[in-house]
């Protein structure tokens, strides 16, 4: 998804810079990779990888993946997006090779290192050589930690707002208007290793967002990831969706971007353990709880337009947070940019690389 503007934006600018886009092949849902591919309209993917699911496997073989292709093509630079382990793999192979690294969503933090993802921030923004951030306190992070333009020659940092704002705008149009009374129906999500992948935890987060939507009397809409799934279906097996529906939790299967986008602007709110869901709903103005306790997207909660709850227990009283929190906000502040960064990066990069 975040490759999607910035590739048509390099497309836009073919007579400056041309693309070879590389799959690590690390989703292994159509819907959250093959459909994301067609929907978002990105080129033919050049370098497709084949790796196994275990991560402890997956990283090596990313990384010897990439480094082969950039032996293959001798890039001038690697374009590394988010928080992922491809992120961090490629960011590896690239520096490893001489090869300049772009990070595009630098200077994110959640201080919470239980998260894979945080590792692979650090680690590839420090590896990085040209690091977009998607607003200006992802640059005060970088520079409290000392990464700053003048340490290295070439580096270059640089605010220049959010990659989905792009996307969201161009396939989302301009989100439906809600009014912020008592909700209706929410978008639920939740595959967050901690959230899922011991069993009980898992459990006691299902029980507890049930008990809240009847208290509430809210519609959920519950797009399973696999993740997930395997946890229902090791608690329930083949009834995990009687079980959820039992109450009143509606599954579906692992959707699209387009289809997200849809239901963002039916519902009325969103609860979810996604980094990029969070930030999503706030593009297509719906509040969010954010079932974590710590998020690397700070300007939501500070503004807001998004409340934490770390636990199960705490459902209802983060919901009232939220209720009220929203009364007084500003969806169309513009925290991460004008939804026009794709562009902004690609001149900058045509600029940085042309020194």
């Amino acid at each position: 998804m975040k490759a999607a503007a910035f590739s048509h934006a390099i497309e836009a600018n073919r007579a400056h810079v041309q693309q070879i886009l590389l799959h690590t092949g690390q989703h292994y849902s159509h819907n959250m990779s093959g459909r994301f591919q067609e929907e978002l309209q990105l080129p033919k993917i050049d370098v497709q990888l084949d790796v196994v699911a275990d991560p402890s496997m997956r990283m090596g073989q990313m990384m010897k993946g990439v480094s082969e292709a950039i032996a293959a093509v001798e890039p001038d630079a690697v374009v590394v997006f988010g928080d992922t382990d491809s992120t961090l793999a490629a960011a590896l192979a690239a520096s490893r090779a001489h090869v300049p690294v772009v990070h595009i969503e630098a200077g994110l933090r959640s201080f919470d290192r239980r998260m894979p993802e945080e590792h692979n921030r650090i680690l590839t923004d420090q590896l990085s050589d040209v690091l977009f951030c998607p607003s200006e306190s992802a640059v005060e992070q970088l520079a409290r930690e000392g990464i700053v333009a003048g340490i290295r020659p070439s580096l270059h940092v640089e605010a220049v707002g959010d990659l989905m704002l792009d996307t969201a705008r161009f396939f989302g149009g301009i989100p439906k208007e809600k009014e912020f009374g008592k909700p209706q129906t929410v978008l639920l999500t939740l595959h967050r290793p901690s959230n899922v992948d011991d069993r009980e935890a898992l459990i006691q987060w299902i029980e507890g967002i049930a008990r809240t939507a009847r208290a509430l009397s809210l519609k959920v809409l519950f797009p399973v990831h696999p993740r997930t799934q395997k946890g229902l279906v090791a608690e329930w097996g083949d009834a995990w969706k009687k079980e959820l529906v039992n109450r009143n939790i509606e599954p579906h299967e692992p959707a699209s971007y387009l289809q997200i986008l849809e239901w963002l602007n039916q519902v009325d709110e969103v609860w979810t353990d996604s980094g990029g869901l969070q930030k999503e709903a706030f593009f297509m103005k719906r509040p969010a709880l954010v079932l974590r306790d710590s998020t690397e997207w700070k300007e939501l909660v500070a503004g807001g337009f998004a409340v934490l709850c770390a636990e199960p227990s705490m459902l209802e009283e983060a919901h009232k947070a939220l209720t009220k929190s929203i009364q007084n906000v500003d969806f169309n502040v513009p925290i991460y940019g004008d939804g026009h960064s794709a562009n902004r990066m690609i001149n900058s990069l045509i600029r940085w690389l042309s020194h």
